[in-house]
């Protein structure tokens, strides 16, 4: 089962989001970018991809992008946000990472298939 780590400071979002992606994945919860970045360090866990809220307490998920990239990371990275922004899809690419807005109707087989497709 392909292993996946969902970032979203929001904690009911996060556990319902984790809750169904759980049937196709093993999912991962992070609460934020340096939580994020602690389950990511954690090499055992063997973390195949990203998805990531895009505004969150201590950062963004394009901060988080950015660090990942940094560090030599390659994994798929999604980038969601609750706004479809032309622009964020853009900064997203530029990063080697992929964009889907949270108010898709087909959200949840958009990322099924982003992961798929990406590792």
């Amino acid at each position: 089962m392909r292993k996946i780590l969902v970032v979203d400071d929001n904690l009911d979002y996060l556990e319902l989001l984790a809750s169904v992606l759980g049937k196709y994945f093993e999912v991962y919860e992070a609460t934020g970018v340096k939580d994020a970045l602690r389950v990511l360090g954690d090499k055992e866990k063997g973390i195949e991809a990203i998805c990531s809220d895009y505004n969150m307490r201590d950062g963004t998920g394009l901060d988080l992008l950015e660090k990942v990239r940094q560090e030599g990371i390659t994994i798929p990275f999604l980038l969601m946000s609750g706004d479809d922004d032309h622009v964020l899809k853009q900064k997203a690419r530029l990063y080697g990472g992929d964009f889907c807005s949270k108010t898709d109707c087909d959200f949840i087989e958009r990322i099924k298939a982003f992961v798929k497709s990406e590792t």
